[in-house]
């Protein structure tokens, strides 16, 4: 069976060493065909950033981390009012002042 010679060599790409990767020495540029930067005197326009009001809003008073134990019972009457046990404490808490 005869081979294509031109199908073999599809997969090869051959780069001469004129055209590498490197700097070359020297580059001729002609000045006079160079035009000025439209965008050069354009005002900066800068997007993104936070939105106004994002994020999380500060607190009334700062939280203090305690640990307190209570019943099972107690715990599930509690999940009855929030699924956040501090929450609901917290509601409890603005109940009864």
């Amino acid at each position: 069976m005869k081979t294509n010679s031109s199908a073999k060599n599809k997969s090869t790409i051959h780069i001469p060493n004129e055209l590498s990767d490197d700097l070359r020495p020297h580059y001729d540029v002609d000045y006079s065909k160079t035009r000025p930067n439209p965008y050069a005197n354009r005002p900066k326009i800068y997007r993104g950033g936070a939105r106004v009001g994002a994020g999380r809003k500060p607190a009334a008073q700062p939280m203090e981390r305690h640990t307190i134990t209570v019943h099972p019972s107690d715990a599930k009457f509690l999940r009855s009012l929030d699924a956040n046990l501090s929450k609901a404490i917290r509601k409890l808490i603005a109940k009864a002042r």
